[in-house]
């Protein structure tokens, strides 16, 4: 009887359950070309990461599949994932997250929700309203953050992916205070 083995990478990665991953070029022009020979799990893996579902999310609709969180870094250590979105650290999330909110959180807050209410506006117009509305009802910058990636998808097909890229290099730089 023949035994599935679980995809594993030599190393054990330690990855955090709430990053984002979408696929490169290189891993979309393998789905159209199969010139590589992944595994069945891996590349059911590859088809399922979107740029819009955490690690913890797509792990847990993988569970057939045999896969793990060394999964995600085979197949980046081949170039065909990259990490979209970086989550932020536990410690930094438990302190946007809970208690009082320092002046400096809260200009922060204020500035990226800013950013993103005037890239919906000003590429999305009336097409970003469900997004607008999304982007009232945060409360913290993790919630921010999670809008992020919806935000940066809809620009991305209204005004390309060098406006998209920008966008989302910017409010990261914003939610990590270094902007």
């Amino acid at each position: 009887m023949a035994r599935r083995d679980v995809v594993r990478s030599p190393e054990p990665a330690r990855l955090n359950p709430r990053e984002i991953y979408a696929k490169t070029d290189e891993g979309a022009r393998e789905l159209k070309e199969r010139s590589r020979t992944l595994s069945i799990g891996l590349r059911s893996l590859l088809i399922m990461i979107d740029g819009k579902h955490t690690v913890a999310d797509l792990l847990q609709r993988a569970g057939s599949l045999r896969v793990d969180e060394a999964s995600f870094s085979a197949l980046e250590a081949q170039g065909l994932i990259t990490r979209r979105f970086a989550a932020p650290s536990a410690a930094a999330s438990t302190a946007s997250d809970s208690g009082p909110r320092s002046e400096t959180d809260v200009q922060r807050f204020l500035a990226v929700q800013q950013r993103m209410s005037d890239a919906i506006s000003t590429h999305l117009g009336f097409r970003g309203y469900l997004l607008m509305m999304r982007l009232q009802r945060a409360q913290n910058l993790r919630d921010l953050h999670d809008l992020l990636a919806d935000v940066v998808q809809a620009v991305d097909k209204r005004a390309g992916a060098r406006t998209a890229g920008a966008l989302a290099g910017e409010v990261e730089r914003l939610i990590a205070g270094v902007g």
